[in-house]
């Protein structure tokens, strides 16, 4: 624990621009005593606050209101606006007077931290941090390093957008025109005497002060700006303050207020950048989630009260995946109600998002002990948003930040037994997210929304959930097959815009997945229409199109228009000569048959058959995975699993320490140390290194 030297701290948010700044003293000396707690030997002291400037007004018996109203026109207030906004220092003034506030307040609330919690409350690791030791005196310094100019730019910026935004330039044009009128009476009591100027009428003065006003001369008008710009200054500072609420500020809040937020480093493996053809999980949550986002309709509210979706296996009914929905901070399951607004921003936002996760976590090598960090600027080039001119890029990144918020809320909890026979594995998970993602949002502060309005650049950082690690089997964990089972993504699918081709991105999506759990049927790419709509809408919408000729029509137009874009993006696709005529097929000028009336048109369609095959070479890539290569002829694998307290005694029994044995197998002590607590797997690779080595 610490403490505070005895200091007056009363008054460390009230604004004082008359208390000198010491900018030196930006360290806080830190020493242990015989109990071992921790005295802050530093201390900084506040005066009282000061009294704003109050302003004379001399109204000389005339009506004040109509005098500067009349004088202060538009065409003279637009005009001492572009003075104002060119030469005057004002903004210059704020900025300094509102850095050192905020720097004295930030240094104290280290204090208080310190005091409160100590120095392992403070995350010293930031830039801005400088932790000095000195053993000999047992003493530590938390220098408080920080990039001043940068932080003035910074505040610079967002005042001119303050200043901007609430129309203040007017107000403060409005203010100093004002005093320029007061000044100007007094000029001309000094020129005329106050006899002579009280004989002069209310309009003569008025066209008197303009005339002088009009004359001034620039350098004259410079030091009244300035003069009036040190005067206001101060209590524009005051009010700004005011309105952040500081003693409530968190050292976080205070890192957004002065533009020090650490930006995430990013390496050269970390990039967005996917192969036209990307590997992706395709194991069952995927597939379920990304089902439960694009079905909306099926989410139904169970006797709790909760909002559950439910995919459960047609082969063995005992097998089921349910998603809810929760709250980003924890897992508490929300309430139909609360969940019903998570449920609706789903849809293909966070489908293409959620395949984007998907791709990137595939180049971990284990998915479920990693995280990753991608920057919104490269998702919504990758979603093919860039093309999009209506909206600003700002407004783009916000909207991957909102998408990635829906998508940190989903959980998944499945029972799920892989396997048939003696070679059943048990793949149940327990309930957890789809994914945990951290939303780091950079830029401009909006001090009126106490938000980031436009986005300079968004961190998603992104850590698979716990079913990349439960839905595994041993033998997963070879080959990069981690994730259970995997399946190929064609990148042109996240460009297809859904607000013009949404059948044909429903039908990519849902044939991806497919193209992976089919793979080793007999003809895994063989379709019937009916099959392949029933899984991509809802069932209401093909029971209208059969009651009504117009919602046909528009199906079947839909129908044709997404098979043409998914032909443009290289998928193979095949009509069966039987059941899928020439004249049914998209833009087909074929004639129809004199009896093509016998069938009314969408039952014809519904009934169809064809093959879809995705792009090449995804379909040689898959029949990799149906006609595997013929494996190596190998020992044969123990009966039972080496566990971790296995490898411990068999290392200890050696007489090795986790160094020794890690450098055997080209490890680090920390990973065998892992091996030994089980929070690592132990791969058929390793497992068969570590038995010869250990000899087990």
């Amino acid at each position: 624990m610490a403490k505070l030297s005895s200091t007056s701290t009363s008054s460390v948010y009230d604004f004082d621009p008359g208390q000198p700044q010491d900018q030196g003293e930006r360290y806080i000396t830190l020493e242990a005593n015989d109990s071992g707690e921790v005295i802050i030997l530093s201390t900084h002291k506040d005066g009282e606050p000061s009294v704003s400037h109050i302003l004379k007004e001399a109204s000389q018996g005339y009506d004040w209101g109509v005098l500067v109203s009349e004088i202060l026109t538009t065409e003279y207030l637009a005009q001492l606006i572009a003075t104002l906004r060119d030469n005057s220092v004002l903004l210059e003034l704020v900025t300094n007077l509102l850095f050192q506030h905020l720097i004295k307040v930030y240094r104290y609330k280290v204090e208080t931290t310190l005091q409160s919690e100590g120095i392992d409350a403070i995350d010293t690791s930031l830039p801005h941090f400088k932790l000095v030791r000195n053993r000999k005196q047992q003493t530590q310094k938390l220098e408080l390093a920080f990039d001043d100019e940068k932080i003035k730019a910074y505040l610079r910026n967002s005042l001119s957008e303050f200043f901007n935004h609430v129309g203040f330039w007017e107000e403060f044009a409005k203010a100093i025109g004002s005093n320029l009128v007061a000044w100007a009476i007094e000029h001309l009591e000094e020129k005329l005497s106050s006899k002579a100027l009280k004989a002069l009428s209310q309009d003569e003065l008025i066209e008197r002060i303009t005339q002088l006003l009009s004359a001034l001369d620039s350098k004259v008008l410079q030091e009244k700006i300035s003069f009036f710009g040190q005067v206001y200054s101060q209590d524009i500072t005051k009010k700004i303050i005011q309105g952040f609420n500081l003693p409530d500020c968190s050292l976080q809040e205070m890192d957004k207020l002065l533009g020090i937020k650490q930006r995430p480093s990013f390496s050269s493996n970390r990039s967005l950048e996917f192969d036209p053809i990307a590997v992706i999980p395709t194991s069952i949550p995927i597939a379920s989630s990304i089902r439960a986002q694009l079905r909306p309709d099926l989410w139904q509210q169970n006797s709790d009260d909760l909002a559950v979706f439910q995919y459960r296996s047609r082969s063995n009914p005992n097998n089921y995946i349910e998603h809810f929905i929760t709250n980003p901070g924890d897992i508490e399951m929300m309430p139909w109600e609360a969940a019903e607004q998570i449920i609706n921003k789903f849809g293909f936002d966070t489908v293409k998002l959620q395949l984007i996760f998907a791709a990137r976590t595939m180049q971990e090598d284990e998915p479920w002990n990693s995280t990753f960090t991608l920057k919104a600027t490269d998702i919504v080039q990758l979603l093919g948003w860039d093309r999009n001119h209506n909206t600003t890029l700002a407004e783009k990144r916000s909207a991957v930040a909102s998408t990635a918020y829906a998508l940190s809320c989903l959980l998944v909890k499945s029972v799920w037994v892989e396997g048939r026979g003696k070679k059943k594995v048990d793949a149940s998970t327990p309930i957890g997210r789809m994914w945990d993602v951290l939303i780091d949002i950079h830029g401009q502060m909006d001090w009126l929304s106490s938000k980031i309005e436009k986005p300079e650049e968004v961190y998603i950082t992104v850590s698979p959930g716990l079913w990349t690690k439960h839905f595994l089997n041993r033998a997963g964990s070879r080959a990069k097959e981690a994730l259970h089972q995997f399946g190929y993504l064609a990148q042109d699918i996240l460009r297809i815009d859904p607000y013009h081709n949404e059948m044909a991105l429903r039908l990519a999506i849902q044939l991806t997945l497919d193209s992976r759990i089919r793979v080793r049927n007999q003809n895994p790419y063989d379709y019937q229409v009916v099959s392949l709509l029933e899984e991509v809408l809802p069932k209401v919408e093909i029971e209208k199109a059969l009651q009504d000729k117009h919602k046909a029509r528009d199906l079947k137009n839909r129908w044709n228009k997404a098979l043409e874009l998914l032909l443009s993006l290289g998928w193979q696709i095949e009509f069966d000569p039987k059941t899928y005529p020439n004249w049914l097929q998209p833009g087909s000028t074929a004639p129809k048959p004199d009896d093509w009336r016998k069938i009314r048109v969408i039952d014809r369609l519904l009934q169809a058959k064809l093959t879809i095959k995705p792009p090449h070479p995804i379909p040689s890539l898959l029949a990799g995975i149906k006609d595997p290569k013929k494996p190596k002829v190998i020992a044969p694998a123990p009966a039972q699993e080496l566990t971790g307290e296995e490898i411990r005694k068999a290392r200890e029994e050696q007489g090795w320490s986790r160094k020794e044995l890690g450098g055997f197998m080209d490890l680090s002590a920390d990973y065998i140390g892992k091996l030994e607590r089980g929070d690592r797997v132990i791969t058929p690779e390793l497992e068969a290194r570590l038995r010869k080595l250990l000899r087990l």
